[in-house]
């Protein structure tokens, strides 16, 4: 084999999933914040505290935000902050769900005698 043959062997293929993350690594502005959002210092510091999961400042600071703002395009944005943290109705309908069911066979369970055949 030749040398020119054995490191065409050896390179690397670049796999289809490493490629892509390339690629979006490269489209992607740091500091440009989401798409559609208008540009307000502190819409981007409530959007930062966002991505790192600090969701109670978000709450505290995107509802002053909303109430205060002079931009509509900021209250919008500020809104639509708050309604990405609130919790799934559907989660919540479950959990209802599943705390009344335990209830009931709590209820159920220590209101019967357990006598042994």
């Amino acid at each position: 084999m030749t040398d020119r043959a054995q490191g065409d062997a050896e390179a690397p293929r670049r796999t289809k999933k490493r490629a892509k993350r390339r690629d979006g690594e490269a489209a992607s502005v740091p500091g440009d914040g989401a798409p559609g959002l208008p540009r307000d210092p502190e819409l981007a510091r409530l959007e930062q505290a966002f991505e790192r999961g600090d969701y109670a400042l978000v709450r505290a600071g995107a509802g002053r935000l909303a109430r205060e703002a002079e931009r509509d395009e900021v209250r919008r944005a500020a809104r639509a902050l708050l309604r990405r943290i609130e919790p799934d109705p559907l989660a919540v309908a479950l959990l209802v769900a599943a705390v009344a069911l335990l209830a009931f066979l709590s209820f159920y369970y220590w209101s019967h005698s357990h006598v042994s055949p």
